[in-house]
């Protein structure tokens, strides 16, 4: 064998072995799923990978409802996302931008229009996103009214099940069960893809 096809085997290796990682993660987001007196969160729609990760982005979307009813009224969506990688962005400097990143959002529409939809350019290289104002810890709409949110984890750091649990499942739902957002984000604080903040 030569060294470059030796190579080309092992580059084909690490994509299969890539491909089968994010389609485990990927999967582990239904852990978000939940039905109890305090909430419920049920699969909502996929803008699926069907198991080839082949776009840069891949968003899952959970439906919030206010109780345990199967027509309980609907609260907001949940989305849970994959971004392999991100547009450039010459808004600010963020360390954080080329890092790949899953990045866990609710919105307080409840129809898929008006879900978070993430892409490569929001948010991009700089984290920006449009009509969005970055927080300490999250980033939400400029306008106040809207209590919809987002956060991010890098990507590496959810090597298995129970880090997906700690740093997805379990702040989700202690914020959907009425715990204010920073206070809870502040206890993964180190984990974190830190929004970029104004320079002084």
């Amino acid at each position: 064998m030569t060294a470059a096809t030796s190579i080309l085997w092992q580059s084909a290796r690490n994509l299969l072995d890539a491909q089968e990682n994010l389609n485990k993660l990927f999967e582990s987001f239904w852990q978000v799923e939940c039905s109890n007196k305090a909430l419920r969160i049920e699969e909502f729609d996929v803008e699926g990978s069907d198991g080839d990760f082949i776009q840069p982005v891949w968003n899952s979307f959970f439906l919030h409802r206010r109780n345990t009813r199967s027509n309980g009224k609907a609260q907001g969506i949940v989305t849970i996302s994959i971004q392999l990688t991100a547009d450039e962005g010459n808004e600010v400097e963020w360390a954080e931008g080329q890092r790949s990143k899953v990045i866990i959002g609710y919105s307080t529409g409840t129809t898929i229009q008006e879900a978070w939809i993430f892409t490569t350019d929001g948010p991009n290289e700089a984290g920006y996103r449009e009509e969005c104002v970055a927080e300490r810890r999250f980033w939400r709409p400029e306008d106040e009214e809207d209590e919809s949110w987002f956060y991010a984890v890098p990507l590496d750091l959810l090597t298995d099940t129970k880090k997906v649990r700690e740093l997805i499942v379990t702040p989700v739902h202690e914020i959907l069960c009425g715990e204010e957002i920073d206070a809870v984000l502040a206890k993964i604080d180190a984990s974190l893809c830190l929004p970029p903040q104004p320079v002084a």
